[in-house]
């Protein structure tokens, strides 16, 4: 009896079928476990890259916003958030909960800081007691918000009096420069500087008390014309004297935005149209060679810092015909297109446009077109004064766009 025992005893000892399938339910456990995690991570891992594009879109948007100027903080969280929603309305799904995201902005470093969460459900892994997961995702950008000059050389010859849609062009040249204005000057303070000059111009281009030193005729005589070198820079030299000026005197670059609003309000159309003269005179407002002529808060910035991607020079060129007035020198159009080449080789953005030529000035939209900096945010051509608003409109926000880097 006991032997019979013990041979039973030593056969249960060596029966590895019971442990063989506990062994195999366990490896089986292992690798569905492993499975389930291999799925989850990869759901989590897409989530988490899809948030991350949904944030830094918002990012994106609250700081373009932040460098235009016209929201306050509250409103730009807010916005952030709104924009945030809409774009994670595409990541929500069943087994996944986005949650509200912060957003915190600081206006004088001009960053942006945004963190959101989201909930996921699990699947597979769920066997090991894993039911749900967050999924933080962070973002933190500083936008760089260069410095801007603008120089405008602004049409007020005779033909602005002539009108479209009942009316002159002078007047929508104001209406669309106070719109220019309005997008181009923030409400909302900030560390970048923003000034604007102007260049009125029509057979020559006024400097008023400016003009000491700077001019071949004798004292008092502030009616520019060509440079007496014929050269085609921005270098601080002799220009001759035009017989022929409109009454306003060129405003060198100030951030008082009525000022220059009603600098604008006050033009008249007169005289005939040397276009070459307005390049020329928007360039040097802005051209750190003449820092000493202009002076005090109306010195233009260093190109040093266009370099180093701190500051943005830029100029408008406005006209409404031909431009057929000359003292010396090549045609005023071939001279205005030496003068761009020449501008943008020195980094200058340029913009133009051409109110209400039609297709009857060929060689004026060619002018303007070879003119502007490539790409078709740079050139304009409008018929009639909401297309001009739209164009001055569409190159302060190329500005504004330009000038946002993170």
């Amino acid at each position: 009896m006991l032997r019979r025992f013990s041979r039973s005893l030593g056969l249960f000892r060596n029966e590895e079928r019971g442990s063989t399938m506990i062994l195999f339910g366990v490896m089986a456990f292992v690798l569905f476990f492993a499975a389930g995690m291999a799925i989850d991570y990869g759901r989590i891992q897409d989530l988490r890259t899809r948030m991350g594009g949904a944030i830094d879109a918002a990012s994106l948007a609250v700081g373009r916003e932040l460098l235009n100027g016209q929201l306050t903080d509250t409103e730009l969280v807010a916005f952030g958030k709104t924009y945030f929603r809409e774009n994670s309305k595409l990541l929500s799904e069943a087994m996944s909960v986005i949650g509200e995201p912060t957003i915190v902005v600081n206006r004088d470093s001009g960053s942006v800081d945004i963190k959101a969460n989201a909930k996921i459900a699990m699947t597979l892994t769920r066997i090991g007691g894993f039911d749900t997961l967050d999924v933080p995702v962070a973002s933190q950008a500083v936008f760089k918000q260069r410095d801007i000059e603008v120089g405008m050389a602004l049409d007020i010859t005779g033909s602005m009096n002539t009108q479209i849609k009942g009316k002159t062009k002078i007047a929508s040249l104001k209406s669309a420069f106070a719109e220019f204005a309005d997008e181009i000057f923030p409400e909302q303070e900030g560390p970048q500087s923003i000034r604007v000059a102007l260049a009125p111009y029509s057979a020559g281009v006024k400097l008023g008390g400016y003009a000491t030193n700077i001019t071949t005729g004798p004292p008092g005589k502030d009616c520019i014309a060509e440079r007496a070198n014929g050269n085609f820079n921005d270098s601080v030299s002799k220009f001759n004297i035009s017989p022929q000026c409109p009454p306003p005197i060129v405003k060198p670059l100030t951030d008082d935005k009525q000022s220059l609003i009603s600098e604008v309000n006050g033009y008249s159309a007169n005289g005939a149209t040397a276009g070459h003269l307005g390049i020329q005179w928007a360039w040097n407002l802005i051209s750190d060679n003449w820092g000493g002529v202009w002076g005090g808060a109306s010195k233009p910035d260093d190109y040093q810092k266009v370099k180093d991607k701190k500051l943005m020079k830029a100029v408008v060129l406005m006209t409404d015909g031909d431009f057929n007035t000359r003292y010396s020198g090549p045609s005023s159009a071939n001279q205005a297109v030496e003068l761009c080449k020449a501008m943008k080789a020195k980094d200058v953005i340029v913009f133009s446009v051409g109110f209400g030529l039609g297709n009857s000035n060929p060689i004026a939209t060619s002018t303007l077109k070879a003119c502007a900096t490539p790409g078709e945010d740079y050139f304009a051509a409008a018929e009639d004064e909401e297309d001009l608003k739209a164009a001055f409109r569409q190159f302060a926000g190329t500005l504004t766009k330009l000038r946002l880097s993170r």
